[in-house]
């Protein structure tokens, strides 16, 4: 029952018979329809349907397939071992549980359950102030999925943790007969090595086929290899031009050098896109094929052209997040776009903050897919804590979120003391805590009355930042500082550690744009209301635009795609990796670029900004390499001159846009020109990446333009040279003083 023809490549997949067989499946070229068709074609061709093992990365990946089949084979596809890798594991477990020391009735621990065992250990064995139980899962993850013990895989940082955790961990898993995910997979690994089992395992299956094989990892990859060595029906689709899960273990090179362990594989190509414009597949195929380690192939369409991509510059991350915003809700007014059809897609997770706020304040229907939304994350939650505590010493949920965040050896024991305190003295658990460590709380010995001793100092040390003027952003970064978040953020070096740190830069971020919304100092109260009124929006519509990570997005398709924060640093993201060298982290950022733009239909924008808040200051962003391998061809016309720039996005007051544009701020001075001057009573304004046109003098009544305030008339003019001095009307913004060196146009021939 086949809708429409294969093309020769797909019919060759489809009807091959025994033996090994590769399937290079590029993007949108149809490979789950061939996958599932020759699994069918295997059953009218004799195979027993029990017979056949289909292995899938998600259960609802492996659902479609089985919902396929069986509108191909009916009730045939239900004998058929079709799931993920982890389920499939766990079935053969519970037939052959006793010969790797387990019962049938063996449970599956999960990530919940795992933290809360190693939480238990850190705590039994001193180590929970030095690490946290995440960083600690991470390492057995790593080593496990290379089909390693933890504790022979060192790297110097924590190795006394995990030599010592490690064995109490698995000894307590063997106690309440309990598998962790990895562990589902390396103890069938071990049934091979079991006469009895390992001879039944052998000939399970006649036919195995493995989708997205380039995500496979080690541990994947030999479990493949032992049920079709006896048999050596093996069919494994992908792209490794798609394989960008190495952080988490996927290997590339089993797709790569899969015709070493099988030479007399057979290799088909899917080039034959069915799913984007040819402009789409030229800008994918213009990025992806400067990666040297990967097979050769080229995505085309018989659609034709398509709409040119285009790329946008915006000034800050403000204002592309107000061009994304302004854009979609325009294609919505538009038609016949709705918004379930337009994906917003990014690098990190940090970047959506942005992004959430503006597509409210555009009434545009939007969530935040595969995340929690900013405001909820713990990391963000924890310093929204701690401010609601400096504001208000009564707040006891705030006290008893963050007394031990981070780790700082107070446990629930003593909390319940304080309450106990708290309930007798009628005060709050911050005013306990302050009589505990004075030593007036019974029950508690001198190291929690230490402990709690430096929490309040702590607290009584912020609020005296507070008292002395800082602003909201710089009493953020003293929280994230003192408390020693940072530090340990930094010291963990994971990588769910380092999105959290980016997320916490993130959150500066965002308190200095507010400090700038006002020439009067911001208070914490009134940043705690913003952010109350932000995370409160309560989303009806049925339908929505979505905002993921590329990583969550593949697989899944959009007739409009934004792709943002196409900067290098960010995407490509340019730091440091563990066990990975500097040109495969790169090529792994060039197939993650490659994902993304294969993600769009019909339509591709891509924007970037030239500067970016980190940590509270202004840094300059140069565009992606990734831009320079477009070919030009498939890219629109600018629609500005090189002269001219992006005006600044308009700011946000409780979730709306005001018609007044946001004053610029003024860019941190080790990143900007150091021989600009700020008048004391009138701030002189300028581009300060260098980009400008030097003018030689200026008409009273001409029309300049300035690299963030826009365009403007020249009122008057004052000294000579490079101080030469400008006042300009920029409408709406009002007059402002700006060095001559910084406007576009004056005499020098602007129009």
């Amino acid at each position: 029952m086949e809708r429409t023809p294969f093309n020769a490549e797909q019919r060759a997949a489809v009807d091959h018979g025994d033996g090994p067989l590769m399937v290079l499946a590029g993007a949108g070229t149809g490979k789950t329809r061939v996958l599932v068709h020759r699994i069918a074609r295997l059953v009218q061709q004799g195979a027993e349907p029990w017979s056949i093992l289909a292995v899938t990365f998600t259960n609802k990946a492996a659902g479609e397939m089985r919902h396929r089949l069986r509108e191909l084979l009916g009730e045939a596809a239900d004998a058929m071992w079709i799931g993920t890798f982890h389920s499939t594991c766990a079935r053969l477990l519970r037939r052959y549980a006793m010969h790797v020391g387990l019962t049938k009735s063996f449970v599956i621990f999960d990530d919940s359950d795992q933290l809360k065992l190693v939480e238990r250990l850190l705590k039994e064995t001193g180590f929970d102030e030095q690490v946290s139980p995440r960083t600690v899962l991470s390492r057995f993850d790593r080593a496990k999925n290379r089909g390693v013990d933890p504790r022979t895989v060192l790297t110097g940082a924590f190795d006394d943790v995990i030599e010592r955790v490690y064995p109490m961990y698995q000894q307590q898993l063997a106690k309440e007969n309990a598998v962790d995910f990895n562990d589902l997979l390396l103890k069938v690994l071990e049934l091979f090595k079991i006469e009895e089992p390992a001879r039944h395992l052998a000939v399970r299956f006649r036919h195995v086929l493995v989708d997205e094989f380039q995500d496979t990892n080690k541990v994947q990859y030999d479990l493949v290899w032992r049920f079709a060595e006896a048999t050596r029906n093996l069919t494994v689709v992908g792209d490794d031009d798609q394989s960008i899960y190495a952080w988490r273990g996927a290997e590339p090179r089993n797709l790569l050098d899969f015709d070493r362990d099988f030479p007399d594989a057979k290799v088909i190509k899917l080039e034959q896109n069915y799913r984007s414009t040819q402009t789409i597949l030229d800008a994918a195929n213009g990025i992806i094929r400067k990666n040297r380690d990967r097979h050769e192939k080229s995505l085309w369409t018989e659609q034709g052209g398509g709409e040119p991509i285009e790329v946008y510059q915006a000034g800050d991350e403000r204002g592309e997040a107000y061009f994304i915003a302004q854009s979609i809700r325009q294609a919505l007014d538009e038609g016949p776009r709705s918004p379930s059809e337009i994906a917003i897609l990014y690098r990190t997770n940090a970047q959506s903050r942005v992004l959430e706020e503006h597509l409210r304040a555009a009434r545009v229907p939007a969530k935040v897919v595969g995340a929690q939304s900013f405001y909820e994350r713990k990391e963000i939650k924890d310093v929204i804590a701690y401010l609601r505590l400096l504001g208000n010493p009564a707040a006891d949920s705030a006290f008893e979120r963050v007394v031990n965040v981070p780790a700082r050896g107070i446990g629930e024991t003593t909390v319940e003391r304080l309450r106990a305190a708290s309930r007798a003295s009628g005060g709050g658990l911050l005013d306990a805590a302050r009589l505990a460590a004075r030593g007036e709380v019974s029950g508690l010995g001198a190291a929690p009355r230490k402990k709690l001793h430096m929490f309040v100092e702590l607290v009584d040390g912020l609020v005296d930042v507070i008292a002395q003027g800082a602003s909201v952003a710089e009493t953020i970064i003293q929280v994230v500082d003192r408390s020693g978040l940072r530090a340990k953020l930094e010291a963990d070096g994971s990588t769910e550690s380092r999105d959290r740190l980016d997320n916490l830069a993130e959150l500066v971020t965002t308190a200095s744009d507010f400090d700038d919304e006002s020439p009067q100092p911001q208070t914490i109260e009134e940043f705690l209301e913003r952010v109350a009124l932000s995370s409160a929006g309560d989303q009806t519509a049925s339908e929505q635009v979505v905002l993921m990570t590329i990583h969550i997005a593949k697989g899944l398709e959009w007739p409009l795609v934004f792709i943002s924060g196409m900067e290098d640093g960010l995407f490509p993201s340019l730091r440091e990796r563990e066990d990975q060298n500097e040109d495969a982290a790169l090529e792994e950022e060039r197939r993650l670029a490659y994902v993304a733009i294969t993600r769009a239909r019909e339509r591709l924008v891509l924007t970037h900004a030239r500067t970016r808040r980190v940590w509270g200051e202004i840094r300059m962003q140069g565009p992606s390499r990734f831009l320079a391998d477009l070919p030009s061809g498939c890219l629109a016309a600018p629609a500005r001159s090189r002269g001219q720039v992006t005006p600044p996005a308009p700011r946000i007051v409780d979730g709306n846009w005001q018609g007044r544009p946001r004053r610029a701020p003024r860019p941190a001075r080790d990143e900007l020109d150091q021989s600009a001057e700020y008048d004391s009573d009138e701030p002189v304004y300028r581009v300060g990446d260098g980009d400008y046109q030097p003018a030689t003098g200026f008409t009273i009544g001409a029309t300049v333009v300035h690299g963030t305030l826009g365009a403007g008339r020249v009122v008057s003019v004052t000294g000579t040279g490079k101080d030469q001095k400008v006042v300009v009307d920029f409408g709406v913004i009002g007059q402002k003083t700006v060095f001559a060196r910084y406007l576009q146009g004056g005499d020098s021939g602007f129009n």
